[in-house]
């Protein structure tokens, strides 16, 4: 089996980056003018704390599958599984997109519909995992 790495969509990215900048280019605009009120400045701040905190999650959030099993990574957890500790894909999908939930004996890894080719990560959990029999 080859190693595998699934990440967060590019778009996705890409929309934080853009959304970084405008409210890094906001920021810098109302320093420069000084009748700002300090309500919109700490406004344009937050916006811009928000976006640079949600491209961190995005760009450390990966799912490496090998040979050997998983690897689920976030901003401050990484987490090794085996195939033969999978025990359970549960899929729920709702109108925001889709949630999986992976238990496993080490813990509960979730991960959603934000990470591209999300559907082919489930099936491969499924297959690789030896879930098939239970559905």
């Amino acid at each position: 089996m080859d190693r595998r790495t699934y990440r967060t969509r590019l778009w996705l990215r890409v929309a934080i980056v853009l959304a970084v900048a405008a409210w890094g280019g906001a920021l810098l605009a109302l320093a420069r003018f000084p009748a700002a009120p300090l309500g919109t400045v700490l406004a344009a701040a937050g916006f811009l704390t928000f976006f640079v905190a949600y491209g961190a999650v995005y760009d450390q959030t990966t799912i490496a599958v090998g040979p050997e099993g998983v690897v689920f990574r976030g901003v401050v957890t990484r987490l090794r599984v085996r195939w033969d500790e999978i025990v359970r894909v549960d899929v729920h999908r709702g109108l925001s997109g889709t949630l999986y939930a992976v238990l496993t004996r080490r813990g509960l890894i979730r991960f959603t519909s934000v990470l591209a080719r999300h559907r082919e990560l489930c099936e491969l959990l499924l297959d690789r995992g030896d879930l098939r029999r239970l559905a």
